[in-house]
């Protein structure tokens, strides 16, 4: 049914971790890398591995953002006059920002579940992740040109989170950074540098797990070895991606997201020479 040996997992694992958090677009590096270690999955199934690879970093995401979570799926059974949380957080704010991730998750779930097709023949091409890469470092290195402190929850509108919600949307073209076109849309938007980092993860929970969910069947298909790679590919993603999380966030305060800029446009070219020389 597929090639993917545990150790090929095991790395690929480590590679979504470290991607799926820095701007540098984990599904973008995942099929260049599946391409180059020559990984195939039968009947879809590169795609699930995918999926679950990234379900990986749902967990470390949901075990670091434990306190906003917990806040916000119990603000509305709280009293609105109920002392903040221990993310700093009212009852209102939890609320609010709830409300709005549900919101901003409206577009990805929509091109998701009409493009499944279209985004399942991307999943195995090399040259067009590598393109997406460079529009990726055009996003990342225009942060430069965002300045002052921005709005804090209190600007987080309607308007605002529907619009990084279709930024996240486009991340599901491989080679678009989830994490680089959420908090990018967020600083365009004019929300501050840790409104815009911590939005984006959480706008990650219900993405990657409803992603995951839908796949949930498909993972029936896989029995014995290719099961036991991709679980342990899924926990080194978890692993991996939850000592990532907070250096990064230290990478948006200081507003030095457009470091990674060249390193996608460095890694996207170089694909595409190396395509067009073995091709």
């Amino acid at each position: 049914m597929g090639n993917l040996t545990a150790l090929k997992a095991v790395f690929l694992g480590a590679l979504q971790g470290a991607t799926e958090f820095l701007p540098v677009s984990s599904s973008g590096h995942l099929v260049i890398a599946q391409s180059l270690l020559g990984v195939q999955i039968e009947d879809g199934g590169l795609l699930t591995f995918d999926v679950f690879l990234h379900f990986g970093t749902l967990v470390a995401v949901v075990v670091f953002f434990w306190r906003e979570i917990f806040e916000i799926l119990t603000s509305p059974f709280r009293a609105r006059e109920a002392a903040p949380g221990r993310s700093g957080m009212t009852v209102p704010q939890a609320r609010r920002l709830g409300l709005m991730i549900v919101l901003a998750t409206v577009p990805a779930a929509v091109v998701g579940l009409l493009l499944e097709d279209v985004f399942e023949r991307l999943v195995s091409s090399a040259p067009a992740a590598a393109a997406m890469l460079l529009v990726t470092g055009g996003m990342l290195w225009a942060t430069r040109r965002v300045r002052g402190q921005g709005e804090g929850l209190e600007g987080l509108t309607l308007r605002r989170s529907l619009i990084v919600g279709f930024a996240q949307a486009l991340a599901i073209i491989p080679g678009i950074s989830r994490s680089g076109s959420t908090i990018s849309g967020g600083l365009f938007m004019g929300l501050n540098r840790d409104l815009a980092a911590k939005f984006a993860f959480l706008l990650a929970v219900p993405a990657i797990g409803g992603a995951a969910v839908l796949k949930l069947g498909d993972l029936s298909a896989f029995t014995g070895d290719l099961l036991a790679a991709t679980a342990a590919g899924t926990l080194t993603a978890a692993v991996v991606g939850f000592a990532c999380i907070k250096w990064l966030l230290g990478v948006v305060r200081r507003g030095h997201l457009s470091w990674f800029a060249p390193y996608c446009w460095a890694v996207g070219l170089a694909t595409i020479a190396y395509v067009l020389i073995s091709g």
